[in-house]
């Protein structure tokens, strides 16, 4: 049984920082030797499209997002979030949900959301990673893999979601106390709550729900790709019929 097979959602949840999705599973990812063309989870490549293409382009400079990767949604029927983001080399609001810098779209029986345009074809600029030079791009794709935290893990992350949750609702706390043993490592996962970097500043409207958050990284080194999210986390979003994507980043 695929990973995504087994995420069960919640009946009970209040909004968009609750846990829709359990277990939290921790993604990992490692590279694939072919193309993958197969309806599973993964990151970089081309998208394998279940309804007709719709490749997303920048609001501010026209030119097409880049293919970052597909998520499966829960359940048996077979549905995708398909995830771009444009290139910000001149500024666009990456992340910002509905600025037109980035696009979660749904397939099939999805909605484009009114704020992205695209094209109608199924190739274009996928995830990548830095090469010998800071400025050469070496495509990637690489499978994504999901396992249940350590339970260690696991306390760190209710604690660190418990006081979150505390300073959304304008509670003083400190967050230092205890910090350095409870640290949550990686914020790369689908299900449970999200982990925000400034969560009294980060906004979503009440009626989304929480579906995966993913790591940037400058690729290079020991990088597997490259996402400019300011050192920070995206996160990903759908709404209550689960036909509409929204994605933003946040950073400290």
């Amino acid at each position: 049984m695929m990973w995504w097979h087994g995420l069960r959602r919640s009946p009970s949840v209040a909004g968009p920082y609750d846990a829709w999705l359990t277990p939290r599973l921790e993604m990992t990812w490692r590279s694939s030797a072919k193309p993958i063309d197969a309806l599973v989870a993964k990151l970089g490549g081309q998208p394998v499209w279940l309804d007709e293409p719709f490749w997303p382009v920048s609001a501010s400079s026209g030119a097409p997002m880049t293919f970052v990767g597909q998520f499966p949604l829960p359940g048996p029927q077979a549905r995708m979030g398909y995830l771009f983001i444009a290139q910000d080399d001149d500024g666009a609001l990456t992340f910002e949900p509905e600025a037109g810098e980035n696009a979660l779209l749904v397939q099939p029986n999805g909605r484009v959301p009114a704020f992205v345009t695209g094209l109608h074809v199924s190739t274009g600029p996928s995830l990548w990673r830095r090469g010998l030079t800071w400025t050469e791009r070496v495509p990637v794709e690489l499978h994504i893999d999901a396992h249940p935290a350590e339970r260690t893990t696991q306390r760190a992350v209710e604690r660190e979601a418990a006081l979150q949750a505390a300073a959304r609702r304008g509670e003083v706390s400190d967050p230092d106390e205890g910090h350095d043993a409870d640290w949550v490592e990686c914020r790369s996962h689908v299900g449970g709550p999200p982990l925000c970097w400034q969560p009294w500043t980060t906004r979503v409207n009440p009626s989304w729900r929480f579906f995966f958050q993913l790591d940037g990284a400058e690729g290079c080194g020991e990088d597997a790709y490259a996402l400019n999210f300011g050192g920070g986390t995206g996160y990903a979003f759908l709404s209550a019929d689960e036909r509409e994507g929204r994605f933003l980043w946040d950073c400290v």
